[in-house]
């Protein structure tokens, strides 16, 4: 077992007050087979009134709203999990719904993979081939970027490289699913993959090539990134809105 330190810092600002903005988050870890929370925190303004529930996937959401006008909204969640290798039990959630490819994991033309019988095995190779034909490439796609155009333009950041993942798995008929949260080091969040064995879902990273063991926190899953954002949010108001994300996971 392994212990480490979450930090996860947000802050967003407008040019000119807003009024009414709500917003719904996923930034607090979940409780796996593999990742126990042992300590967190959550800090939002004191005028910012919340609640916590789950959504439709099993995640941990966080939403409410600060009614009054304000030109900055600041939120923290940090804490400490314990972390073991990188194994998620299987939910209530079906299967099948995550061999069914969407708007945003959708292939015109099949990817020629070495099919080994073996989803996990099957999906290593996977891993590997995202890996070798993208390159990391910030700033030249968005959440609106489908697998197709990653496959055609061969670059991306995390976002995208989990996408292609997913979408050859579908292809292959295996069950994958989108996964959100934070990775050692400091920097942002992050994007990976879970893939069904049959019994559990486990872990692989197409953008740095590998099967996960330690070092990841999961925050959320879904089929793709539109389920499990972990921001998102909504105002009244004409005001050009910034935001800066940092994140810090360590070992401790």
């Amino acid at each position: 077992m392994s212990r480490y330190l979450f930090c996860y810092q947000t802050l967003v600002t407008f040019s000119k007050p807003v009024a009414a903005h709500a917003v719904l988050l996923r930034c607090q870890p979940v409780n796996t087979r593999c990742q126990q929370i042992e300590e967190q925190h959550l800090l939002l303004p004191p005028d910012f009134a919340f609640r916590h529930s789950t959504d439709g996937f099993g995640n941990r959401i966080v939403y409410g709203c600060q009614r009054e006008p304000h030109c900055t909204l600041a939120y923290v969640s940090t804490g400490i999990v314990q972390l073991t290798p990188y194994t998620v039990e299987r939910g209530a959630e079906p299967v099948a719904i995550y061999r069914q490819p969407t708007a945003l994991t959708s292939l015109a033309e099949p990817v020629t993979v070495r099919n080994f019988g073996d989803p996990i095995e099957t999906a290593l190779q996977i891993c590997h081939q995202v890996h070798d034909v993208l390159d990391y490439m910030p700033q030249t796609t968005d959440v609106e970027t489908t697998a197709e155009e990653v496959w055609k333009k061969r670059c991306g950041v995390c976002q995208d490289y989990a996408h292609l993942m997913l979408a050859v798995c579908r292809q292959k008929g295996i069950a994958a699913r989108y996964v959100c949260g934070f990775v050692a080091g400091t920097g942002e969040t992050h994007a990976w993959v879970e893939v069904f064995d049959g019994y559990a879902w486990v872990g692989f990273d197409p953008t740095h090539d590998l099967r996960i063991q330690l070092g990841y926190v999961k925050l959320a899953h879904g089929r793709d990134v539109s389920d499990c954002p972990v921001s998102r949010g909504v105002y009244q108001g004409d005001a050009i809105q910034q935001t800066s994300v940092n994140v810090m996971l360590q070992e401790i």
